[in-house]
């Protein structure tokens, strides 16, 4: 599972979002988000658009306090297109990007910051839906997740899908099989480094 995330985008990381996707926002800054927290995210028709929401995402014709009851801040790839909570988000023009400095894990109970060696973003395949209510667009989003690539597996079973810039217009607009592919296999091995995190 992926339960801690760091946006903390460094002047560089901003500079590959501005050269690469040609985004240029004011990102907030989070050292460490966890499930229900505001998270940020990109979503993209035409242009790229920065938003914001709950991370934990709420199913189409579910509240914020029914959908407290259930953990929807990781969306399994394998299973995303049968799950109820998260088949209409992938399938509907719900899938997003997340912007990530870094993720957290607890190998053997001893916690650890993954992230790139060159200082450049992570850029994790999500999905994101909205919600009306009485106190006005309910915005929430989720993080996918893959089984790890091999340099990862003795830091857990389950890893976030990142995704090459080269592969974000497959995974936001191509047909479902498609995206489900490009998220488990659009990283490779030895492109992250693990240390050892506060």
């Amino acid at each position: 599972m992926c339960g801690r995330i760091e946006f903390t985008l460094t002047e560089r990381m901003q500079r590959a979002l501005r050269d690469t996707l040609q985004i240029d926002a004011a990102w907030p800054e989070h050292q460490e988000l966890r499930p229900t927290e505001q998270a940020t995210f990109l979503t993209h028709s035409g242009t790229w658009t920065v938003q914001s929401g709950r991370w934990g995402l709420i199913p189409p014709g579910m509240d914020l306090q029914a959908a407290k009851k259930y953990a929807t801040f990781n969306a399994r790839i394998e299973t995303v297109e049968r799950s109820k909570s998260f088949k209409e988000a992938f399938r509907a023009g719900g899938r997003c990007v997340l912007p990530l400095s870094a993720f957290f894990e607890w190998p053997n109970k001893v916690k650890v910051r993954i992230a790139r060696p060159d200082d450049r973003p992570l850029l994790a395949a999500g999905l994101w839906s909205q919600q009306d209510s009485s106190d006005g667009p309910l915005v929430s989003c989720t993080v996918i997740t893959r089984p790890p690539t091999e340099d990862l597996t003795d830091v857990h079973d389950r890893m976030p899908a990142l995704l090459l810039t080269k592969d974000l217009d497959t995974w936001l607009s191509a047909a479902p099989s498609q995206a489900k592919a490009i998220a488990m296999g659009s990283w490779r091995p030895g492109l992250l480094t693990v240390t050892p995190a506060s």
